[in-house]
């Protein structure tokens, strides 16, 4: 299969780039043909040309018209949509709350997906999805080929990680670091916002006994044998247990779940929930179901569905909507039209956003006619 996958930004280490990285990857390695569109090329674009996969941020320098496409984020799936007018979309949201995962429609888009249960909460709290059979959630994974079990899982907890972008060396550091040091636990932090991004966490993941993050980050840590208590500056959930992982991978160890304050005495309760043998089913739990190649094989599956359904019907359930677009590109205007509007005149500006809003798909060189 020729694959298009979008993302908004490919220049970091967050949820979604990484996501994009793995999947181009693996699939580029079962013999399928991957390009990558997104709005920002950064460093992290070289891991995918490293394999020899096009990373583009202009539609006109893709190689290849793609048989299906891979959307995340609203504005850049606007835009392919619309240039690629005959080929099947599936879009993926993968934040609850971020304007570029607010859902988008389209004829195009034949199957509507999320991360977990609150990311398919969303289209029907902002859209206007009525059945619940409309969105499919595939969950996060980890990489097993990156992230091994460790050997030996502590029985004492000596260690532990702060594992985030957005964490800084402040109050929610300090809180924590707090609670650790009553139990004689040494505690690092990792993550952009501490000024110690990485790109390669499975060289470090290992040394810890305990690890404190939350989404993919926190599986890729329960992963390698390290015990889980999802916290980041937005709050508190607790520890992974054997009673509780199931609920937990549901809403993707995430946002959904952080609903108490961080407090020295709600993280120090939370250390005393440590034991190895919870830590080693939860992990055992994790590894068989969030399987990175079980789940590039689930969206194989996915992507010839699709394309099939679409030979068949030729559109998906729910149809363009100007309202929906014209939402979509008002959220997004820092991202989107405000660096457009500098680039070019404003006339030529106004003019593109007025064809896009009222006439969604153009032709290309991929389009043999031009829909509405």
């Amino acid at each position: 299969m020729n694959i298009l996958i979008t993302n908004i930004i490919i220049d970091g280490n967050s949820g979604t780039e990484m996501y994009v990285i793995e999947l181009a990857i693996e699939l580029k390695k079962r013999g399928h043909s991957v390009e990558v569109y997104t709005l920002i090329i950064g460093k992290s674009a070289d891991l995918l040309r490293q394999h020899d996969i096009n990373v583009v941020n202009t539609l006109k320098s893709l190689k290849k018209k793609p048989d299906i496409i891979h959307a995340h984020h609203n504005i850049v799936t606007a835009l392919v949509a619309r240039y690629f007018s005959k080929t099947p979309i599936v879009f993926f949201v993968h934040d609850r709350t971020a304007c570029y995962d607010y859902p988008f429609t389209h004829r195009n888009i034949i199957k509507y997906l999320a991360v977990d249960y609150d990311k398919k909460e969303r289209y029907f709290l902002e859209t206007n999805f009525s059945d619940k059979n409309d969105v499919q959630v595939i969950f996060n994974w980890y990489n097993p080929e990156r992230f091994k079990l460790k050997e030996i899982i502590n029985d004492i907890p000596k260690t532990a990680l702060i594992f985030s972008n957005y964490v800084k060396k402040d109050i929610v550091f300090d809180t924590i670091n707090s609670a650790c040091s009553q139990l004689n636990i040494k505690l690092d932090i990792v993550g952009a916002n501490s000024g110690k991004s990485i790109m390669n966490p499975e060289n470090i993941l290992a040394d810890y006994d305990i690890v404190f993050a939350k989404a993919k980050a926190g599986i890729e840590a329960l992963s390698t044998g390290a015990s889980l208590v999802i916290c980041d500056f937005m709050g508190l959930a607790g520890m992974v247990l054997p009673e509780n992982v199931e609920r937990y991978r549901n809403y993707n160890f995430g946002m959904k779940l952080m609903t108490r304050p961080v407090t020295t005495d709600s993280i120090f309760d939370e250390l005393k929930k440590y034991d190895s043998k919870d830590t080693l089913f939860v992990s055992t739990y994790v590894r068989q179901n969030s399987n990175f190649t079980s789940i590039v094989t689930q969206l194989e599956e996915l992507y010839l569905n699709t394309i099939n359904h679409y030979k068949l019907i030729g559109k998906g359930k729910y149809g363009y909507s100007l309202l929906n677009h014209s939402k979509i590109l008002f959220m997004t205007r820092d991202l989107y039209l405000y660096p457009m509007i500098l680039r070019t005149n404003f006339f030529k500006v106004l003019i593109i956003i007025l064809k896009t809003i009222l006439h969604p798909i153009r032709k290309s060189k991929y389009n043999s006619t031009n829909n509405s």
